[in-house]
């Protein structure tokens, strides 16, 4: 009776502890996000800024930034509101660079800033990317 007892413990407990694996390793992964955020020199935010998210190997023909909803060839451009602020959803891991333009005004020359977004699932990257004078793209 006691070697019974052992294997149906034995049972019980290889059934539960393969529950957990299988119920934790089976989750399908959340696609990453990210959030960029354009900053003057006084760490104020802009309105109005181009941004430009674009694969690293940009330069090739068949570079494609995959949304979560949409694939566009090379690059995606949007513009910030008064927040400075904008959010994306991407379908798979990848290492984009991101490029932010703010026109001359009556005010301000044309400023420019980069960074660079690393995307991983169930996680959303943030980047907070300051404009000036200075930063010139290759």
């Amino acid at each position: 009776m006691n070697m019974k007892k052992n294997v149906v413990i034995f049972l019980v407990l290889a059934l539960a502890i393969g529950g957990m694996i299988l119920s934790n390793g089976c989750r399908k992964p959340v696609p990453p996000k990210a959030k960029v955020t354009i900053v003057d020199t006084n760490k104020q935010p802009v309105e109005n800024v181009m941004v430009i998210i674009k694969a690293n190997n940009s330069d090739s023909a068949h570079t494609m930034v995959y949304f979560k909803d949409e694939t566009k060839s090379v690059a995606d451009t949007q513009y910030t509101k008064a927040d400075g602020v904008l959010e994306y959803e991407f379908k798979y891991e990848s290492i984009l660079k991101v490029e932010a333009t703010k026109k001359a005004d009556k005010n301000n020359k044309e400023r420019r800033g980069m960074g660079v977004l690393v995307l991983e699932n169930n996680k959303t990257a943030e980047v907070t990317i300051e404009i000036n004078e200075q930063t010139v793209f290759n």
